[in-house]
């Protein structure tokens, strides 16, 4: 896995410069330091990349919207979305009461035999066998069977869900928007969402889409219903895709970054109890959701820079994790690094509905292939990263051992 990312005099990102994808730590690093309120001419966008900036943002959702799109590509002042991540409050909150009982730490707490016997399964054949795709044949198997089932989605449906995700969230080379695939896959998805959306109308089964259309709400107006038919399928698009694609990118990057610290993988080897602070670590050092996308609602100055009403801004989460401001010698990896916060899964109103869902998968996942397998290599040139302008991390990684 190498990188051509121009170096330019004047500090430089672009997010769909495939270059950027695979190393944006030197151009980040920059940003940080030169240009930490950062402005692309060509794509019309701010960008923010300390930690304390995107904390402060995050946690300011008057002044950064998620309501005009979460992604540079869709802010538009005119655009509206019955989606719950593309609301404010009070509306974002009604509608989060709907879903938030069902990700509590406790109610994820007794998915964890579940998914440690899923991992086992995955795993085990490859015992012995010097090698496999960690990506293809683990890392991007797990969570889409984990959310799909807790959807209520039949196991032979989990890997055409997670290719409809894939296309969805797939971007050429140096284009704004989905293409044609992704598009389709929309549409096909939705079209399968609403399948099941009626048939648990008709018929509800003890699985969260029967939870989401049942349930009834309060809105932010007081008015008692249930959620619409468009609320509903936004709420399953999101679950869904969200739930397929963060863990996966997680999860890839944990093969790539242990093989490269081998000693910091021996010290998980030797003591399981460090597992939790090591997905903590990781999700740290590489964020599988590298890439926030708000609405800038007023004229707002920061570092002396005028950022005017409707604009688009990027919160980069992701250099917000190495910022050594805020994390010392912040470009080594550390499984015991004392971690008080991270903004990788969010803040505010907008920290994410599934992050114990993720932590969890996080660390079952690690524990288990340290399990089997407590050393391996990674071949760096079958690596391939998905190229998106969201999320960020591997879509193959082939390990050997």
């Amino acid at each position: 896995m190498t990188t051509s990312a121009r170096t330019t005099d004047a500090p430089h990102w672009d997010p769909y410069d495939h270059a950027y994808r695979l190393d944006p730590y030197r151009a980040w690093k920059r940003l940080r330091d030169e240009a930490p309120v950062y402005y692309n001419d060509k794509w019309d966008f701010y960008a923010l990349s300390r930690f304390d900036d995107v904390l402060d943002a995050s946690v300011d959702w008057e002044t950064f919207s998620s309501a005009h799109g979460i992604t540079l590509d869709m802010i538009s002042p005119d655009v509206s979305f019955p989606m719950m991540i593309m609301m404010d409050p009070p509306s974002h909150d009604a509608l989060r009461k709907i879903v938030s009982p069902l990700f509590t730490p406790r109610a994820m707490k007794a998915l964890e035999d579940r998914i440690r016997t899923l991992c086992r399964n995955y795993l085990d054949p490859f015992v012995g066998s010097g090698g496999f795709d960690f990506v293809t044949e683990f890392g991007m198997r797990l969570p889409v069977m984990v959310i799909s089932t807790l959807l209520g989605f039949p196991e032979e449906d989990h890997d055409t869900l997670r290719e409809w995700s894939d296309a969805q969230l797939h971007r050429d080379e140096g284009a704004e928007g989905p293409t044609e695939a992704g598009e389709k896959a929309t549409r096909d998805a939705r079209a399968y969402y609403w399948d099941y959306v009626k048939r648990r109308q008709a018929d509800p089964q003890d699985d969260m889409i029967s939870r989401i259309v049942t349930t009834e709400f309060e809105t932010a107006d007081g008015e008692r219903r249930r959620p619409t038919e468009a609320e509903t399928m936004n709420m399953i698009s999101l679950i869904s895709a969200a739930g397929n694609e963060t863990v996966a990118r997680h999860l890839g990057w944990a093969a790539i970054v242990y093989a490269q610290n081998p000693e910091q993988r021996q010290k998980v080897v030797c003591d399981r109890s460090k597992s939790g602070n090591a997905v903590e670590e990781l999700l740290r050092y590489e964020a599988p959701s590298p890439i926030q996308g708000r609405y800038v609602t007023r004229d707002v100055e920061i570092h002396g820079v005028r950022v005017p009403k409707g604009a688009k801004m990027a919160l980069l989460t992701g250099s917000a994790g190495r910022d050594e401001r805020r994390y010392p010698d912040a470009d080594r990896f550390d499984v015991d690094r004392k971690l008080d916060r991270h903004v990788t899964l969010g803040y505010g109103v907008h920290y994410c509905l599934g992050a114990a869902l993720a932590r969890l998968e996080g660390r079952v996942a690690l524990e288990e292939t340290l399990e089997r397998f407590p050393e391996w290599d990674v071949d760096l040139s079958g690596v391939e990263l998905v190229q998106t302008n969201t999320v960020r991390g591997p879509c193959r990684c082939p390990i050997r051992f």
